[in-house]
């Protein structure tokens, strides 16, 4: 999404459910031009949007059927400026991926894209997105950050809770444009205060923390060839400084990603957009490759099988 000012064939508040692909791609080229859109299913798409444009800054809660969003390097330099894309997940999965980074959203994570270079979304199937635009002036230092914080799930949720929590009201109410203005004063100042936390070295004295890992992990959960070595080399530490973290949980590196995938299909299965597919395509998803594997290390870890659980 790009160009808030191009968002005037928009009134200040819109509500939209559009059915169908094309009807899809025609009303995001109208109002956010310069990208490239992708799905799976044409005829049956569907999705829900709100926007709210307020002078240089825009609000949008998106709901829609798995598709791609891409804006490529040429879209980039046709758009008419760079803006701050701030994203909530607030229901599914999304992928987010820029500067050859790649995170992973579930429910109340939240990442930042920058629209002057090229990144890409995957939105799965009913997800759905709350969307901040705004211009690089509202984050002080942005051109120091931009490169450090696009494409990763930023982990301070208790500020960006709070900053959601601001933008919906705006959402609520979008006729009181003389109230926006301190609202998204107060907005800024917390996502500043996020994204320069976020930016901050994660090491220090060359230790790493759990939830560092555990983050990447998530990100990369679908790839079933995540090992040890491939997260010590992401994290930039030794293969025995890795092993090392994880002696004092009572964990090895294997362990921790094999529990992570396990609690993600665990939670999955309970969901009920994931009712009418298969237990294997479900643990397909989440990096494993046999059926026999996954069932025996759903039970150990839960002590019941797949099916009981879902069926719980």
């Amino acid at each position: 999404m790009q160009a808030i000012r191009s968002l005037n064939p928009v009134p200040s508040a819109s509500h939209q459910v559009i059915e169908g692909f094309r009807p899809w791609q025609n009303f995001v080229n109208c109002n956010f031009p310069w990208l490239e859109m992708s799905a799976s299913k044409q005829q049956d798409f569907r999705a829900d949007v709100q926007l709210c444009n307020f002078d240089h800054r825009a609000v949008a809660v998106i709901r829609s059927d798995s598709c791609r969003v891409r804006r490529t390097g040429l879209g980039a330099r046709r758009a008419e400026e760079g803006l701050l894309k701030v994203m909530w997940q607030q229901n599914g999965r999304t992928a987010v991926e820029q500067d050859g980074r790649e995170t992973l959203l579930n429910t109340g994570d939240v990442t930042i894209c920058d629209t002057a270079r090229p990144y890409q979304l995957a939105m799965q199937d009913h997800a759905q997105l709350a969307v901040l635009m705004l211009p690089y002036e509202a984050i002080p230092g942005w051109e120091r950050l931009s490169q450090r914080v696009c494409a990763h799930t930023l982990n301070d949720r208790t500020t960006a809770r709070a900053a959601l929590a601001a933008v919906m009201a705006l959402m609520d109410q979008p006729d009181g444009h003389g109230s926006a203005s301190p609202v998204f004063q107060a907005v800024q100042m917390m996502l500043s205060a996020l994204l320069h936390g976020a930016s901050a070295p994660e090491r220090a004295g060359g230790a790493i923390s759990l939830d560092v890992a555990h983050r990447h992990v998530l990100a990369h959960i679908d790839d079933p060839e995540l090992s040890p070595d491939e997260l010590a080399g992401a994290l930039h530490v030794s293969r025995r400084a890795l092993y090392r973290l994880f002696e004092e949980h009572q964990l090895t590196p294997g362990r921790f990603i094999r529990r992570v995938r396990l609690d993600a299909i665990r939670e999955a299965l309970a969901a009920p957009d994931n009712a009418q597919r298969s237990i294997l395509d479900i643990a397909l998803d989440y990096g494993f490759t046999d059926s026999a594997t996954f069932s025996r290390a759903f039970k150990a870890a839960f002590g019941v099988s797949p099916s009981e659980w879902r069926q719980r």
